[in-house]
């Protein structure tokens, strides 16, 4: 689970796309502590053969991507509304 904390204000588009991503990069990995990886089982036939990190894939870092749907409210009586002019 996320332990870093950042708020983020939200604000609905003008105009434009009604999705917007947010990135985040650099994170170190919590599963291998940045290293990348492990050291096998020494009882192995290879002795300690280095395991890449599955959460990480070898990098020690992770990215965060935030993608934010906007989409119109629903009424909580929706009826058709009908205009008296």
């Amino acid at each position: 689970m996320s332990s870093k904390h950042r708020m983020i204000w939200l604000t609905p588009p003008v105009y434009g796309s009604k999705e917007e991503r947010i990135e985040s990069r650099g994170y170190t990995c919590e599963y291998c502590h940045g290293q990348g990886g492990f050291l096998g089982d020494r009882s192995s036939p290879n002795g300690s053969e280095w395991k890449i990190c599955p959460v990480c894939e070898g990098s020690g870092k992770m990215d965060a991507e935030v993608t934010i749907k906007w989409k119109p409210s629903k009424r909580e009586n929706d009826k058709q509304r009908t205009h008296k002019y």
